[in-house]
């Protein structure tokens, strides 16, 4: 981590210094920064910026061990470990009175957002229904000291929590966590399938169960390790618009008319560290939080479609820009029924580009899927487009679905191993 001591401005100064070090090899150094122009507490970016550093916060050699991670617990479900209730937390060790957003250093990243927003935080809601409570990442804006917007994902948990409260007329309360245990961070982010909520992952993922406090001014639990926790409520029709947001597209999210929360109270430990991430051209640090989601939620895939061997993304898509999916072909037409399963349900529906290849003895490569692409396809037979949807079918056609009969490309594996035995012969060193 490298340490600025200098004072900074919150509002584009620190976004730049961010954007310069996500772009080093292997995405660069966190960041703290001692001295956040306006604010008295220190504040950390890209601390998720780089695959070896998100690995070893998460537990895991390598992020591909996520996999097998998910896997055994959708074999074991039990093992997932609810969170449990303690009634004393580091988060809550000082009351903020009056409360203040703008004491802390959130940044403004691009000229033209529309202001300050918290873009790490963990949201939590419940459903006034069923009383089941919701983990969840969605952007936040600032409006003043005591009031923020919330942007919901539609079809997200907090979304759904939202609607209900508003076809009641009923008063909303909403807490937003900043910080804590960084798998929070990342469950928090994940869309999850029914029957698997967050907090429950984040428990199992850790080794131990989430210990959560009660909020100061409602019933909502937090997590207790939280950095900071900023309690309110949010009243039926009340809108602002959030202005633009500077998006991964290279380009600004026009924004929309966001619910706004009313501050009821903010709670922090007694030194506070802020966090905060930088949303931009890639590669950024949430390139390697959509990379580790992708790890964790393969398993999902493969229960949909068994025939799903890997799944790879590249940075630029950010989640759900393009997503190349190899399987074990073993019927015609199967790469298109896949297609089709993917773009009908599951965490891959939202992909705008999905790419199906035939699974090989080497990892799953982007290069590869690429190849077979542009290759393989015949465009009048292997897209599927469904409205901002295209699918490409890549996989090897066999006659029955209008492929024909091929003489592959195989080494001979007498001679492969012949060279294996023979390269340092050959003057290679390795």
């Amino acid at each position: 981590m490298h340490r600025v001591e200098v004072e900074v401005d919150p509002e584009l100064e620190v976004a730049e210094i961010a954007d310069r070090q996500s772009k080093e090899p292997g995405g660069g150094k966190a960041l703290w920064f001692s001295r956040v122009k306006g604010s008295r507490f220190p504040l950390v970016t890209n601390l998720f910026g780089a695959p070896a550093r998100l690995a070893a916060a998460l537990g895991v050699d390598h992020l591909d061990q996520l996999s097998a991670r998910m896997e055994r617990l959708l074999d074991h479900p039990g093992e997932a470990l609810a969170p449990c209730l303690v009634h004393q937390a580091p988060c809550q060790e000082v009351l903020q009175e009056p409360p203040d957003l703008f004491s802390f250093p959130f940044l403004k990243s691009w000229p033209e957002d529309g202001g300050r927003f918290i873009t790490l935080p963990l949201v939590v809601t419940r459903d006034p229904e069923t009383g089941a409570d919701n983990l969840g990442m969605y952007r936040v804006r600032l409006f003043d000291p005591c009031r923020a917007g919330i942007r919901w994902k539609p079809g997200s948990g907090g979304h759904g929590h939202y609607q209900k409260y508003q076809a009641a007329g009923r008063p909303m309360p909403v807490a937003i966590a900043v910080g804590g245990d960084p798998v929070l961070t990342l469950a928090a982010a994940l869309p999850l399938p029914q029957g698997l909520d967050e907090l429950s992952l984040a428990g199992y993922l850790r080794g131990e169960a989430v210990p959560l406090v009660r909020c100061k001014s409602s019933d909502l639990l937090v997590p207790a390790d939280a950095e900071l926790v900023i309690e309110g409520v949010i009243e039926p029709g009340e809108l602002l618009s959030e202005g633009p947001f500077g998006n991964h597209t290279g380009s600004y999210h026009p924004g929309a008319e966001v619910p706004v929360l009313r501050v009821t109270c903010v709670t922090h430990r007694a030194q506070p560290v802020c966090l905060a991430t930088v949303v931009g051209k890639p590669p950024m640090e949430d390139c390697w939080l959509a990379v580790a989601a992708q790890r964790l939620l393969l398993p999902l895939s493969r229960r949909l479609c068994p025939e799903i061997v890997d799944v790879r993304q590249p940075l630029e898509g950010i989640f759900h820009g393009c997503t190349v999916v190899s399987i074990k072909k073993r019927a015609a037409g199967q790469g298109r029924r896949v297609l089709e399963r993917l773009h009908e349900t599951g965490w891959l529906k939202a992909s705008r580009l999905l790419v199906v290849v035939d699974a090989e003895a080497a990892p799953l490569s982007l290069s590869y899927g690429l190849w077979r692409a542009l290759n393989e396809v015949r465009l009048s037979r292997d897209l599927l487009v469904d409205g901002e949807f295209l699918g490409v079918d890549a996989t090897v056609k066999w006659p029955g679905e209008g492929g024909e009969e091929q003489l592959r490309l195989e080494k001979d594996a007498a001679v492969e191993a012949l060279v294996t035995r023979r390269w340092k012969e050959y003057g290679f060193c390795d």
